[in-house]
């Protein structure tokens, strides 16, 4: 049985594609593959923890643009064997090196379309279980 996870954005779907690719676990990017999951994000829209961890750090995906942030979370509990990522979210202040559960709000969504016009804003979730990078869509009851 798979451990499910909280969608970090209420309703959220994935993001479709657009002129910059799509949001699909595995889609391709350029000469690789995309490692997570594109959920659709309004700029300002509260994100929520997907799994019952600690947050350990905040973190960057661009090391040339360190406006873009995003957090990482290791699971506790019945979620041991998660680790998260979250991209393009500010984290609140009081999040980093904080426990959170399920569903809490860890931030609110920034806003990508600044950096790449004419695409979707939305949320890079990055599901890690045992080490190994699997598809978030695989643990999301219900997302489309």
């Amino acid at each position: 049985m798979s451990t499910q996870l909280v969608n970090p954005i209420k309703n959220g779907t994935i993001r479709k594609s657009d002129k910059w690719g799509e949001g699909a676990f595995g889609a391709a990017r350029g000469s690789r593959k995309h490692n997570g999951l594109d959920i659709s994000a309004t700029n300002g829209q509260d994100i929520l923890s997907p799994i019952n961890g600690k947050v350990t750090r905040k973190s960057f995906p661009y090391a040339n643009d360190l406006s873009y942030t995003g957090i990482v979370i290791k699971g506790t509990g019945v979620h041991a064997t998660i680790s998260i990522k979250i991209f393009y979210m500010t984290p609140l202040a009081s999040v980093i090196g904080s426990d959170v559960i399920a569903g809490e709000k860890t931030g609110i969504a920034q806003d990508l379309t600044r950096k790449y016009p004419g695409m979707t804003n939305h949320i890079h979730l990055e599901v890690k279980k045992n080490n190994s990078l699997v598809d978030p869509k695989s643990m999301l009851p219900g997302i489309i």
